[in-house]
């Protein structure tokens, strides 16, 4: 079974280890996610999977910005 390509993402954004290509994989994903929700509003079917992207593109989005704000701190503190 394949993994739908909004799942991929999502997991690429989770198990990111290179510090400099983070934020990158978090605007792909973030593209990818939002691009799904369209298809799922316009279709307008499996309520479940909306939820669930919607749920993790919140997350990343969350992830992203404790991203920023630790990075304003430590070039502050710097």
């Amino acid at each position: 079974m394949k993994i739908p390509d909004w799942k991929k993402s999502y997991k690429d954004v989770l198990f990111e280890r290179d510090q400099s290509r983070v934020a990158t994989t978090i605007v792909s994903a973030q593209l990818v996610m939002r691009g799904r929700l369209r298809e799922l509003h316009r279709d307008g079917h499996d309520i479940e999977e909306r939820k669930a992207v919607d749920a993790a593109l919140c997350n990343i989005e969350a992830l992203h910005r404790c991203l920023n704000s630790t990075e304003k701190r430590i070039g502050l503190a710097a």
